[in-house]
């Protein structure tokens, strides 16, 4: 067995943005695993932790890497037999010249059956390729197939990367593999902290990396490391002055990647501001400035921060003054707005959201609160909501874009819907409707949290889905990686807020088909409708099971089971769920063979009902009970109808469990039957009559659950589309 080494590959670019640094990281890592390969090739395996990078490097740490690739033989095809010998079993022209090609000799050939029947081949021993060899190849490749949201072209080169490249370190254990990329060649020689010590600092061997950067680069490669030292030294600093820095663990991920040698410094501002509405402070230092917000020891605001600088440390207090500077500035304009915005009241601001456009396609943000307006209205009622419930939807729905064309939105789009609550409470409108204003853009992300109150909760979906309907309308569909409406999140969105325990206690459900054409029918009313109404709300309808499709997955349910359950109906979501759970809870091991069974059963049904038809056969109609001849169609029959009389009170129920068990429980009359029965008979009036218990048989096992989605044994498993 050959020894093994450790690979190092190093891109030293400009600052690339924080947010595209972990996904970039976990790419180049697979990517050079995937070409390095395993069993007859290179082998490897990424170190995780530690898992190096920054701001101004792409770091993959590849530790196991074999010195050279197995030999392999490789069986390489030639002529079909036919062409190669003739009737005497003599060598053929075809034969001997291939045998020449190949460098062997006639007696050295093969028969092999291959997918275009029997052919002569010969077997050739390849030698594997040192490890040098394999990643001087593949790295210049690698690289220049990563993908990034925004990417940079610079100079006269042809390729695009995420930022201008300035270094490239590649070494396998102590020696170069040598390769270029973007006119730059790869080396031993990185560069370390832009301040404290900028080198270049040679590594004389890929497992000494991290100590030289650190040692002589003034770089704390490791993320891990930078992250748990931003952790203590914010801790630590916060506490010195009494405070407790609040939580926030994704700022603490993007500082992560924003600093290399991440060092921390606490300020303060004037006290006075704290009487600014919490969440305008918080936003003005987190959003803007990157800073902790300080809390005192009752839980409130305190007048200060801690902000994490790429230095050590601020022996002069200079970069704290500036910063110090920076926040004073901000919180002084947020006063201001705050004054002059709360002298116009949001209901005065109604009809200049005409003024706004939406979209130049959809209308302005006046007709879009329009269909607001009304589309909360009908929710809300359909899910129950009493009359002074219904009257604060739509409260909330006419005043919750107003805040739009405040200043304060204006200064911090972060705010919006916040502020409209905030204005809203200030005005004295009801609290549950200024509380629906403050929901009404959740979830924000695909963990984010959801609304809590039922007057958000429907304001929120009816926000989302006119989006949605809107954008499918005017054709502006996601496609790829783009989606610059956010619709996947909208759509996201509608099926958490279905499933939220804000909706849960309501005594109606909301139809996803009722809730899209209502939206297309107020868009038509307002002359913006689309041409082909059926097919965008097919479209839509479509992208929304998806995502419910992706929730359910996430949820621990099995693939085959979201897909089962989605094909027998999703226009109430939550219905949906419980039915995927009840499905989840009997795909045991003790019950397994029956559903996997009746799955087999159900894709032969679909089957010869799909052939029927296409044969132009009745599948449909009413059964003859006298010409049920055999015992076993005799017996499913009754069966069938048995099931199906308890099958409706327990769904009705919402009992699943219950009702799935009723159809597990017609395995055995199934399996006879086919066993048995002969479904395509000569006779006329035997085939219809069985293809229509068929018929029957098929609409009752898709009641709860399309059994025919369900993978069994052998089948291709087609994972997610």
């Amino acid at each position: 067995m050959s020894a093994t080494r450790t690979f190092l590959l190093e891109v030293g670019c400009e600052e690339i943005p924080a947010g595209m640094l972990p996904g970039a990281l976990v790419d180049l890592r697979a990517r050079l695993l995937a070409a390095l390969g395993d069993k007859e090739g290179l082998g490897g395996s990424a170190e995780e932790p530690p898992q190096f990078g920054g701001p101004r490097r792409l770091v993959a740490c590849i530790t196991g890497v074999r010195d050279r690739e197995d030999d392999r033989v490789a069986l390489v095809s030639g002529p079909p037999t036919g062409a190669a010998y003739d009737k005497a079993g003599g060598p053929t022209k075809a034969a001997i010249g291939f045998a020449k090609a190949q460098g062997v000799s006639v007696e050295q050939l093969e028969k092999v059956r291959g997918e275009k029947g029997e052919v002569v081949a010969v077997r050739r021993r390849i030698a594997g390729r040192e490890a040098s060899a394999v990643l001087a190849e593949a790295c210049p490749r690698i690289l220049s197939e990563m993908r990034f949201p925004k990417m940079m072209r610079w100079g006269d080169r042809g390729h695009c990367f995420v930022r201008p490249i300035h270094w490239i370190v590649a070494l396998l254990d102590h020696e170069v593999v040598e390769f270029e990329f973007m006119g730059v060649r790869s080396g031993r020689a990185t560069s370390g902290h832009r301040f404290l010590s900028p080198g270049p600092h040679e590594v004389p061997h890929a497992s000494r990396y991290e100590e030289i950067v650190r040692e002589r680069g003034k770089v704390i490669a490791r993320n891990a490391d930078r992250r748990e030292r931003i952790r203590q030294a914010r801790d630590r600093a916060a506490a010195a002055m009494g405070w407790r820095a609040r939580e926030d663990e994704d700022l603490l991920n993007e500082l992560t990647f924003l600093n290399e040698c991440p060092g921390v410094v606490t300020g303060s501002f004037d006290r006075a501001y704290l009487d600014l509405p919490a969440p305008v402070i918080v936003t003005a230092m987190r959003h803007h400035q990157k800073y902790f917000p300080a809390e005192g020891s009752g839980g409130g605001l305190a007048p200060g921060f801690v902000a994490v600088i790429n230095l050590p440390e601020d022996p002069e207090g200079l970069i704290r003054r500036g910063n110090e500077w920076v926040l004073k500035a901000r919180l002084a304009d947020a006063r201001f707005f705050w004054t002059e915005d709360r002298k116009r009241k949001l209901a005065d601001r109604v009809e200049d959201l005409a003024r706004l456009s939406f979209h130049e396609k959809l209308g302005s943000y006046l007709a879009r609160t329009q269909r607001l307006v009304d589309l909360a209205s009908t929710l809300a009622a359909t899910i129950g909501l009493d009359g002074t419930a219904q009257d604060r939807v739509r409260i909330a729905a006419r005043l919750a874009k107003c805040d739009l064309l405040t200043g304060m939105v204006g200064e911090f789009p972060e705010l919006q819907g916040i502020m409209g609550g905030i204005y809203a409470r200030e005005e004295g409108i009801p609290i549950e409707a200024a509380r629906a204003i403050e929901e009404h853009y959740l979830p924000i992300s695909p963990e984010g949290p959801v609304p809590k109150t039922p007057e958000g909760a429907v304001l929120a979906l009816a926000d989302k889905l006119d989006l949605m309907t809107g954008c499918f309308a005017a054709g502006l569909i996601p496609k790829g990686s783009a989606d610059p409406y956010g619709l996947r999140r909208a759509a996201h969105g509608v099926t958490r807020i279905m499933l939220s325990p804000a909706l849960a206690g309501s005594s109606g459900r909301v139809s996803l088909k009722g809730a899209v054409e209502k939206s297309l029918a107020l868009y038509e009313a307002q002359g913006i409708g689309p041409a082909a109404r059926e097919r965008v709300r097919e479209d839509l309808l479509e992208f929304l099971s998806q995502r419910l499709r992706f929730l359910m997955e996430e949820g621990r349910m099995r693939f085959d089971t979201a897909r089962a359950i989605l094909a027998a109906g999703f226009d109430d979501v939550a219905d949906a769920w419980r039915r995927g759970a009840a499905l989840t809870e009997l795909r045991t091991a003790a019950s397994e063979e029956d559903f996997l069974a009746l799955a087999a059963s159900a894709k032969r049904i679909r089957n010869i009902l799909a052939q029927a038809r296409d044969k132009g056969l009745a599948t449909d109609g009413p059964i003859a009970a006298g010409l049920l001849r055999d015992k076993e169609e005799k017996d499913l029959h009754g069966a069938v109808g048995r099931v199906r009389e308890g099958l409706e009170r327990q769904v009705a129920a919402g009992d699943y469990v219950s009702a799935l068990r009723s159809i597990a429980s017609l395995r055995p009359q199934v399996d006879r039957f086919f066993d048995k029965v002969l479904v395509m008979a000569p006779e006329e009036d035997l085939r219809r009559n069985r293809l229509a218990l068929l018929s029957g048989l098929s609409q009752l096992l898709s009641r709860v659950a399309d059994f025919s989605e369900i993978v069994v044994e052998g089948e291709a498993s087609e994972r997610r589309a």
